[in-house]
């Protein structure tokens, strides 16, 4: 019942929170209609959106109960926001959590993003962090693992599946 919708990342986006606000309460009445919440999400990448505090301001501007905010913590850990960046950021407010961890790279950020993800616990990311601050706020949804890395590409599923459920428990405890 979630729609993910990231921030758009080209040359010709408008860099306008007012009128992405709108857009969103837009896209959030359609989605209502129909039972879905939209989820909005800062790509580190994104042209003019790129960090969750500017994703949660047009989320909140949009004021309209099926737009919230996606938390995504590689996004967040990439563009140097930790935990602290969700504060004020209510849990009903928030529609969707995804993680992945990576190790620390001075690189472009879409090519880290797309060939570094890794399990959480599995890079240097503080990735515990957003995820307890994503609950503090009272988040009680579903929790995505969201890995993009060349190595999990060419592994064993089985392999897969085991490193995924094993960094879900890293995560818990």
């Amino acid at each position: 019942p979630v729609v993910l919708a990231c921030s758009h990342v080209g040359a010709d986006s408008v860099d306008d929170v007012d009128l992405l606000a709108e857009q969103l309460h837009a896209l959030g009445a359609a989605a209502a209609e129909r039972g879905l919440v939209v989820a909005f999400e800062a790509l580190a990448w994104g042209r003019h959106v790129n960090r969750v505090g500017q994703a949660w301001e047009a989320v909140r501007r949009a004021d309209h109960p099926a737009v919230t905010v996606a938390v995504d913590t590689f996004h967040m850990l990439a563009r140097g926001d930790d935990g602290a960046a969700l504060a004020g950021v209510p849990g009903d407010r928030i529609g969707f959590l995804q993680v992945a961890d990576g190790p620390l790279l001075d690189m472009d950020v879409l090519e880290w993003s797309r060939h570094h993800r890794c399990f959480p616990g599995q890079g240097t990311l503080d990735v515990a962090g957003v995820v307890g601050a994503t609950l503090a706020a009272g988040y009680r949804g579903p929790v995505s693992l969201e890995v993009f890395s060349d190595v999990v590409r060419e592994a064993d599923p089985a392999v897969t599946a085991r490193d995924g459920y094993r960094s879900l428990v890293f995560l818990e405890d």
